[in-house]
């Protein structure tokens, strides 16, 4: 059994992913920056952003998929534009 980090997943506005994990944290992610690269261009139709579900691992929009690892990832790389 593949153990589980993502409790929830919700699109906001503006392209805004609020993630929810198991440990009772959660974050915002801006998806903006990545909406013009061609794996994330799906996501600026506004019913495959809202169709986004989660298996607990995976963040899914349709076919495109994100890794529980990759989102943790792409939050640092986020952070660390700020500073």
């Amino acid at each position: 059994m593949k153990r589980k980090y993502i409790l929830d997943v919700e699109p906001l506005a503006d392209h805004v992913l609020k993630v929810d994990f198991v440990s009772g944290s959660s974050m915002l992610l801006d998806m903006k920056p990545y909406l013009d690269k061609v794996r994330f261009k799906k996501l600026m139709d506004d019913d495959v952003w809202e169709s986004v579900s989660t298996n607990g691992i995976f963040v899914r929009f349709g076919d495109v998929e994100i890794s529980h690892d990759e989102i943790l990832a792409m939050a640092e790389q986020e952070h660390e534009s700020v500073n």
